[in-house]
């Protein structure tokens, strides 16, 4: 799927895997307020793909117009409290990622491990820091990516919509022309490393062929999960060109202006000067 403004162009697709059983993961997205998001029913709870889809039809439904933070608790506490119509929910969560772009910048926010990354002219950079035990090791005995994955508690979140109080955490990146942002959730990245990603995406340069390639790529690697890719691209001007446009704009006003300025500023030094010596 994808669909064009003046703005940005996106594609966005998500695939069961091959482990069975229903599709816990959904993407979705309103373009008219520059927003998309994944969310991920997680795994190893009751329910994940009732959870997930809670968090869809909140986040575009009565929480679509809130801030993002706002609208991401919004999601949590619908989940919660639909968890508690039926003892089947039990438990149930979700991850979600999700990015809102306005006066060229994008705002991300995340529960859980679903991911955002940013591809830049052939680079990709990673947005988000995952809400994971995994992360944790990482952060406190500096392990490498090599001995993340082969964790045996590397699908476990330490944050989670529906359960206990999450916070989402937040960043905001300035965008320039021809930005591609990446959300997916762990179905991708477990399967595909970011060396691997980049290269998915280096070698494919049209949005709906890259969403499609990333997909085809972690089923090849095994499609151990349910995968989820959204691709934007921003095609609008970054904060460089606004400056630089408005600095030629006004650059052959600048005699004209400082020569009103400069009368002015006469005008209103006779004035006072009129006003000293006959108008006291």
């Amino acid at each position: 799927m994808r669909f064009g403004t003046a703005s940005k162009r996106f594609s966005g697709r998500t695939h069961p895997g091959r482990r069975g059983g229903p599709n816990e993961d959904v993407i979705g997205w309103d373009e008219a307020s520059n927003f998309w998001f994944v969310a991920d029913g997680m795994g190893g709870h009751a329910s994940g793909d009732v959870a997930s889809r809670v968090v869809k039809e909140t986040l575009l439904g009565e929480a679509l117009t809130l801030p993002l933070v706002d609208a991401i608790k919004k999601a949590h506490e619908t989940v919660a409290a639909t968890a508690k119509t039926n003892t089947a929910y039990d438990n149930m969560g979700s991850t979600v990622v999700a990015t809102r772009i306005a006066e060229r910048q994008a705002e991300i926010a995340w529960v859980g491990d679903s991911r955002a990354y940013l591809w830049r002219h052939g680079a990709l950079s990673a947005l988000t820091r995952d809400h994971s035990y995994l992360e944790v090791l990482r952060v406190q005995e500096n392990l490498s990516e090599e001995q993340l994955r082969g964790h045996p508690n590397r699908n476990l979140v330490t944050r989670t919509l529906g359960i206990g109080t999450p916070e989402a955490s937040v960043a905001k990146v300035p965008l320039r022309r021809r930005d591609w942002l990446i959300l997916c959730s762990d179905g991708l990245n477990d399967e595909l490393e970011d060396r691997e990603i980049a290269e998915v995406l280096r070698t494919h340069p049209q949005l709906e062929k890259a969403t499609e390639a990333l997909i085809e790529a972690a089923l090849a690697k095994g499609g151990r999960d349910n995968v989820s890719a959204v691709v934007v691209e921003y095609d609008g001007p970054d904060s460089g060109e606004v400056s630089s446009r408005m600095s030629q704009t006004l650059k052959p006003m600048l005699p004209m202006m400082f020569s009103i300025l400069g009368g002015i500023a006469a005008a209103t030094l006779v004035a006072a000067l009129w006003w000293w010596f006959y108008g006291r």
